[in-house]
């Protein structure tokens, strides 16, 4: 990783392919590159000119004078290997390569080739088909973008208040305009990377390099696959130990890639999930849309990350007060009551015609006197006790409401108690904005900024929770080397009975008492040993949705209800299902009432195994209520997951009713979760449904159990055709 250095901050440069054409990209390149104020060295290399942009140009890289760091490669894509043999004979240390290539089948691509060169060359290489990059401590502009012609660098020199931000891209245009629209927010931008194809240098690499530097207090991610999704782990704890907030945006939230399966698991797993799994484990802050990315990076920038959801909104309007509260109140922030101290201080401040409440309607007659009212009532909200926010709505139409109390708003921002965010109903003046900024203010759209507390206060838990863990939290309870193992059969499908059930007990999974039978009298026999009433059910690898296929019997009272439902279920199956294998019929304890769950688990190609928690029974697949964690969790874990349904209220015990087991559950979760991430591989799916939840101290069963192995191809690496799918 130190080798990026040569990349980002490098001593001497040389452009290939540069052109006197500024309006062409080889040309655009070297202009950008110079207006940006690189000192460094600059070698145009063109064998057609003598002479680019005032610069001495070289034939190439063999005829450069001296030795340089890095070489950006803008050449026709049939060239670009020799261009590379060329860096490797002059010491080069680093590429970024802006040709595309054409399209060729995997292994004969341009990214196939450049991969195989940085493997032997030990050059590392951005791109091919990058939009390029810029460092905006070294001043290095190294992209194509006409975004830097319109917004270009700050000055050398520039002071802002700001905290740094930086970007790590797999899309050049989302980069770039994500980078103007940062500055336009005031977000000082310290890097932007555009990765490309992803060759050699990729995109967890080059956040880990800006984690190391530290300039960054957010790096903005924009995904599409991971092409090494196992450094997330480690790179997410080194952020999380520098208090670096990552910010992703991961596009493909769409069911098109939906896996088909036997299990209602792998049904309910959109291709999205493991990545929304990922983040939530390691701490990183996912947004759907642009404009929630960059309120949270423009919040962090400021400092502005709350200790806690209590918001006190200042207005001079209480229209716009109550609005805000609502706005805020939706989002899951809250608007309480003042503490008496405060309302009595701010009582004799407010004209008698406002309100000492929250919201805060301080009227419009606090900013006649230039703001010195104003500027009194917020050194109280900076205070104050009993708020964790202040929200300040306030007009900014006129660039001089800010000027006139920028003097003593400036320590108190910076001293930083507590956010004090700002929000103008109307317009705000640009100069106005320019002016905040500068003194280490905030200007936010008040659904902006409801978001972005209530994301910033979820993330501060999260961090408060991964600190008590000692930085391992999400580790296993059970100690991965004692697990037990049991041997599982080579061939892939679904385990029998007997095995599934020795399986899941060695993990201590809870399941009813049971027995399977291949006869009526066998069927009898047990039900009397188990004890009435008891539950049949059909065998069959064949027949994974049992109800549908008639081959389920409940409530057998006595023998001759369980010799009948014997009959009724093998007549049932074998006319749904007449080329089904019938390995017999399962005897079961019905259990006393509870409530259904599902817990499952799935492999997913990216980050392995899944775990899986929902409202179960015949409605799992309508309702949808279900969340999914990575395996292995320990309780804490679980109980989060276990937090994130809908209808959790319904578990704690909503209306009157008891409260459900849910330290049982929780304990259940881990099991499963162990047993996943003991098999990675040869285990493809679990499907546990429904799971018996019963009041507290009553426990948690398991009812019914699929255990499906994975075919023998599949336990190579799983990040195979996620490599494949990221390339192409």
């Amino acid at each position: 990783m130190e080798s990026l250095s040569s990349l980002f901050a490098p001593r001497a440069v040389a452009l290939v392919g540069a052109s006197q054409d500024t309006n062409k990209i080889r040309g655009r390149l070297l202009k950008l590159l110079l207006d940006g104020g690189y000192s460094g060295k600059v070698y145009p290399v063109n064998p057609s000119s003598k002479q680019i942009q005032g610069l001495a140009a070289y034939p190439s890289v063999d005829a450069l004078p001296e030795p340089v760091d890095l070489a950006l490669i803008a050449v026709a894509a049939d060239q670009v290997m020799d261009v590379l043999e060329q860096c490797a004979r002059r010491g080069v240390k680093a590429a970024a390569i802006f040709s595309a290539g054409g399209h060729a089948p995997v292994g004969e691509r341009l990214q196939d080739h450049v991969a195989a060169f940085a493997a032997r060359s030990g050059i590392r290489i951005l791109g091919p088909n990058a939009e390029g990059y810029l460092d905006a401590d070294a001043r290095v502009v190294a992209t194509f973008s006409p975004t830097l012609e319109v917004v270009p660098l700050p000055a050398p020199g520039t002071v802002e208040r700001r905290h740094g931000v930086s970007i790590v891209s797999q899309s050049g245009a989302s980069a770039y305009a994500l980078y103007s629209r940062a500055r336009a927010l005031h977000i000082p931008i310290r890097h932007l990377v555009s990765t490309g194809n992803e060759a050699d240098v990729e995109l967890l690499e080059v956040v880990d390099y800006l984690i190391t530097l530290g300039t960054s207090r957010a790096i903005m991610l924009f995904v599409e696959g991971f092409r090494n999704p196992e450094r997330l782990a480690g790179v997410a704890q080194r952020a999380l130990a520098a208090g670096i907030v990552l910010l992703v945006a991961k596009i493909g939230r769409s069911g098109a890639g939906q896996r088909a399966a036997v299990s209602h698991t792998a049904h309910l797993t959109g291709a999205d999930t493991a990545y929304d799994a990922a983040f939530e484990r390691y701490g990183l802050l996912r947004a759907d849309r642009p404009e929630q990315m960059l309120a949270l990076a423009a919040a962090v920038s400021a400092g502005m990350e709350p200790a806690g959801r209590k918001v006190g909104i200042i207005t001079t309007s209480g229209g716009a007060g109550g609005w805000a509260a609502d706005i805020c109140e939706a989002e899951g922030l809250e608007v309480p009551p003042l503490e008496p101290a405060f309302k009595q201080q701010l009582a004799t401040i407010v004209p008698d015609y406002g309100s000492s409440e929250n919201p805060v309607d301080v009227t419009a007659r606090v900013v006649e006197d230039g703001g010195q009212t104003l500027m009194n009532i917020l050194e109280l909200v900076s205070a104050a006790d009993g708020i964790d926010i202040g929200l300040i709505i306030v007009s900014m139409v006129t660039s001089n409401r800010v000027r006139d109390v920028a003097e003593r708003l400036a320590p108190m921002l910076q001293a930083r108690r507590r956010p004090l965010v700002f929000h103008s109903p109307g317009e705000p003046a640009a100069e106005g904005m320019q002016l905040l900024s500068e003194i280490g203010g905030l200007h936010m759209q008040l659904g902006d900024f409801a978001y972005a507390m209530r994301r910033l206060c979820e993330h501060r838990e999260f961090v408060e929770r991964w600190r008590r863990a000692g930085a391992a939290s999400g580790s296993a309870a059970r100690d991965a080397a004692a697990a037990p193992r049991i041997a599982l059969d080579a061939a892939a499908g679904s385990l029998d009975p007997a095995q599934t059930r020795a399986l899941l007990s060695a993990y201590g999974v809870s399941m009813a008492e049971e027995a399977v039978v291949a006869t009526p009298q066998e069927a009898r026999a047990a039900a009397a040993r188990i004890g009435f009433p008891v539950a049949l059910k059909i065998v069959s690898p064949d027949v994974p949705h049992k109800t549908e296929a008639g081959g389920v019997a409940l409530g057998l009272a006595d023998e001759a209800q369980v010799a009948a439902a014997y009959d009724r279920i093998m007549q049932n199956v074998r006319r749904h299902a007449p080329q089904a294998r019938i390995e017999g019929i399962q005897v079961q304890r019905m259990m006393t009432q509870g409530r259904e769950m599902v817990v499952g688990v799935v492999n997913d190609a990216d980050f392995g195994p899944m775990v899986m928690l929902g409202f179960g029974g015949i409605y799992v697949e309508v309702l949808r209520d279900v969340v999914f964690a990575l395996a292995p969790l320990d309780l804490a874990g679980a109980h989060a997951m276990i937090e994130r349904l809908q209808g959790v209220d319904i578990l704690r015990g909503a209306r009157g009713q008891a409260p459900a087991d849910l330290d049982a559950l929780a304990r259940f979760l881990v099991a499963v979760s162990e047993l996943a991430a003991a098999y990675p591989r040869q285990i493809a799916e679990i499907d546990l449904n429904p799971v018996m939840l019963f009041e507290r101290g009553g426990g948690v069963c398991a009812v019914d159990a699929l255990v499906v192995a994975a075919a023998p191809a599949a336990a190579g690496s799983r990040h195979e055709d996620a490599a494949v799918a990221k390339a192409e």
